[in-house]
């Protein structure tokens, strides 16, 4: 996640960015996303998160990066909203939020129009379904990487939705 994706989960603009506007922007999306008051939060809060720490980590950077980047920003906190909701409602599917991606396994085979209508990608090498904010392009030199490398990357407890119930998957 660079800063300008981890901005757009909140939906924010760097520019006169104060990092008690970052703050806020933090509590008004963990209150939208509490687990007591939307089913999907423990999922969305993983990018919400994720985002947060990157941007206190790097708050030096936030505005120079924005002011260049202006152009760029959307909601990609209603964008995932969206996109999990949809998933929650497809049967046999199993999605986890590392970052601020979406990796999606389980029973795809049926779903696969429903996935690319979502804009939703194919990740061969993984045997994946994955969706990523749109700013997101790959580089040339990328590293291959696995799962579980990316799950301990980015801090994730592994814990899935499928069909309205939690379970925790043992990734040692």
């Amino acid at each position: 996640m660079n800063i300008q994706e981890a901005l757009n989960v909140f939906g924010i603009n760097g520019n006169d960015l104060s990092k008690d506007d970052l703050k806020s922007a933090y509590k008004k999306l963990a209150l939208k996303y509490h687990p007591d008051r939307n089913p999907l939060g423990v999922e969305l809060m993983k990018a919400v998160n994720a985002a947060f720490d990157l941007l206190i980590t790097h708050f030096d950077k936030i505005s120079q990066y924005s002011i260049e980047n202006e152009n760029s920003a959307y909601n990609y906190g209603e964008a995932l909203e969206r996109v999990l909701t949809e998933l929650n409602g497809l049967e046999g599917i199993i999605f986890e939020v590392i970052g601020n991606w979406v990796w999606i396994d389980g029973e795809t085979k049926k779903h696969k129009e429903a996935l690319n209508k979502l804009g939703c990608k194919w990740a061969s090498k993984k045997k994946k379904w994955f969706y990523r904010p749109e700013e997101h392009k790959s580089k040339g030199n990328r590293t291959e990487r696995s799962i579980d490398e990316i799950r301990e990357m980015y801090g994730t407890d592994g814990v899935k939705k499928a069909r309205g119930r939690f379970r925790v998957e043992n990734h040692a």
